[in-house]
């Protein structure tokens, strides 16, 4: 009896489960046969989907923001590097920009030297300036020619654009140029327009030069071009010297007092010319005409006319 009883149970929940199982079946195929027709599980599902946005968009902004940082940080790297690169790269082209400035300026001297030291009919020896010296009551530089180069004491010393003044003590490989501005010198020199000769003497510190011996009277304009008039026989007559820069005339005095400029660099220059006096070619006389050379003191074309 027992075993019978139990084996109706059992018969009974298998049928009963089935039953549930038939009824889930059913109504799953009834559910999808309306959404297939009113596709309702898809609006659910956009229903949902829009609901829930905001919080997936929340828990993803942490990390959506973190990669976005990461990439402007390597961006900035990348950047900061290419500026550091960049500024390396200017300062080397400024450089070479600098190097070749120097060096065309250097190269526009010595053809201008050269050009100055064709004209005049005694030899040169171009030599550097390698130092100033800084005291402002002697007025001097120092060029690295010397004895060793044919240099001796009293020599012209030129440069690209007017004289500069003379070598005042030579050494084996140097030599010290005293310049036309230092308070000790002197210089013979003239007016080209009017002929007028006269001494110019150092200004010192206002780095000018002075002509204290001139006639009241004397016709000196401002911009009057001065040169050296050969007298004396240390600078070759016709060379640039300096510029009238002013004139003075006091009623107590008995010279009139004039200024003026130096057209050398003087202390800027950065290459200079040593006059040094040519000797005489001394080939015997039956050789060509004219095989002979003069030492003079006048510039080719100072006899014209």
């Amino acid at each position: 009896m027992g075993i019978g009883r139990r084996s109706l149970s059992l018969s009974g929940e298998i049928s009963q489960t089935f039953l549930r199982f038939c009824v889930y079946v059913i109504f799953a195929v009834t559910l999808m046969a309306l959404d297939h027709r009113g596709q309702y599980l898809k609006s659910f599902h956009a229903l949902v989907r829009e609901a829930t946005s905001p919080v997936l968009m929340t828990i993803q902004a942490p990390v959506v923001w973190f990669g976005r940082a990461q990439l402007w940080s390597q961006g900035m790297q990348t950047l900061i590097e290419e500026r550091d690169r960049l500024r390396v790269q200017v300062a080397q082209l400024e450089a070479q920009q600098l190097e070749h400035t120097q060096l065309r300026s250097e190269n526009e001297e010595l053809k201008t030297l050269l050009g100055l030291t064709q004209q005049l009919s005694v030899d040169y020896l171009t030599a550097k300036v390698v130092s100033v010296d800084l005291n402002p009551f002697a007025h001097r530089v120092f060029v690295d020619v010397g004895s060793r180069d044919g240099v001796s004491e009293a020599l012209a010393v030129v440069d690209k654009s007017g004289l500069i003044g003379q070598v005042d003590s030579v050494a084996n490989a140097s030599a010290s140029v005293i310049l036309i501005t230092d308070p000790d010198h002197a210089l013979p020199v003239r007016i080209a327009r009017t002929g007028q000769v006269t001494v110019a003497y150092g200004g010192g510190l206002n780095s000018d030069l002075r002509m204290a011996d001139l006639p009241m009277t004397v016709d000196l304009v401002e911009g009057d071009l001065v040169l050296t008039s050969g007298l004396g026989g240390v600078f070759p007559a016709g060379l640039p010297v300096a510029q009238i820069s002013g004139i003075q005339r006091l009623e107590n005095q008995t010279f009139a007092l004039a200024t003026a400029t130096p057209l050398a660099e003087l202390e800027r220059s950065s290459f200079v010319v040593v006059l040094q006096p040519r000797l005489p070619n001394l080939e015997p006389a039956g050789d060509d005409a004219g095989g002979q050379e003069q030492l003079s003191n006048e510039p080719p074309g100072a006899g014209d006319g």
